[in-house]
Formats: C-alpha cells, sequence, structure tokens
C-alpha cells in the first residue's frame, strides 16, 4: 500500500476540522474547511499522477 503523501495528511487533517465543526455560526468555517481538504486530496493525486508518469518515462 502506497505511503500517505503530505498533501494527503493536509488534506485528512482539513477534513477532521471540518467534521469537528458545530452549530450554524461554524458553518462557513466548516465549508472552508472541507474545501481545502478537497483541494488538498486533489494536490495529492496530481503528485501522485507525476510521480507516474515520470516512473514510466
Amino acid at each position: 500500500m502506497p505511503t500517505k503523501s503530505v498533501w494527503g495528511d493536509y488534506a485528512e487533517s482539513r477534513a477532521d476540522r471540518a467534521s469537528e465543526r458545530t452549530g450554524e455560526e461554524s458553518q462557513t468555517d466548516a465549508i472552508g474547511e472541507g474545501l481545502a481538504a478537497v483541494a488538498y486530496a486533489l494536490l495529492d493525486v496530481a503528485a501522485a499522477i507525476r510521480e507516474h508518469t515520470e516512473a514510466q518515462q
């Protein structure tokens, strides 16, 4: 199983922080944390694609 990258750690951290937010006043913060988690996950995917492409060359 591949190891989790730095971006994967960031994504997981942001997702955890978003899940801890409760109440209407924290809803905007939770959405921001969730979007940050998605962004970091996409960076992780991009890094994996780049590594795979470089390995094939």
